[in-house]
């Protein structure tokens, strides 16, 4: 046996982590690490500074998630899960790694939402008052929020009416 062998058998672990350790160490990769580069981060995490796994079983999983569709950080995450703690520690690496960027960009989505519900409501308010301009505002909201018909198309449509009327209210002052 080589050194580096002896080094890596060495860095095996007695007792695999509980599933609380997998989802707080997944977790905390999940919410620093989306975006991509995924794989060097778990490297780092549970190779080097963990000692969960050792090089060649890491490696190992890499080379078979090269030749399986999907991210690989994520099928990385359930063999280390699955490796550490079999179906149970999969899904817990999988939730974690997942769950910090889910919350995220719920929050992000959120308050993209409220600034243009703000900014519509700002710009029917100071930018084009009067009834016309509410009416489009509302059939706009009817056919797309409630009656979930596609954006684009009513959209397209409702261009040409409310210049129209615009046109046509503008010529009666």
């Amino acid at each position: 046996m080589t050194q580096s062998q002896e080094t890596n058998a060495g860095a095996r672990i007695a007792q695999p982590p509980g599933l609380w350790a997998i989802l707080i160490a997944f977790l905390r990769l999940g919410c620093t690490s989306f975006g991509g580069g995924t794989a060097a981060w778990l490297h780092r995490e549970f190779v080097l500074r963990r000692r969960w796994l050792d090089d060649q079983t890491f490696l190992a999983a890499l080379a078979l998630n090269q030749a399986l569709p999907g991210s690989n950080g994520v099928k990385q995450a359930v063999l280390i899960g699955n490796h550490l703690r079999g179906a149970p520690g999969a899904a817990v690496a999988l939730f974690g790694l997942l769950a910090g960027p889910f919350v995220i960009v719920l929050g992000v989505a959120a308050a993209v939402i409220g600034l243009t519900f703000a900014t519509g409501l700002r710009s029917g308010v100071y930018g084009a008052p009067g009834f016309v301009a509410w009416a489009i505002v509302a059939v706009t909201v009817l056919c797309i929020g409630v009656l979930g018909w596609p954006l684009i198309p009513v959209v397209l449509c409702l261009i040409p009416v409310s210049v129209g009327l615009a046109w046509a209210q503008g010529r009666r002052r």
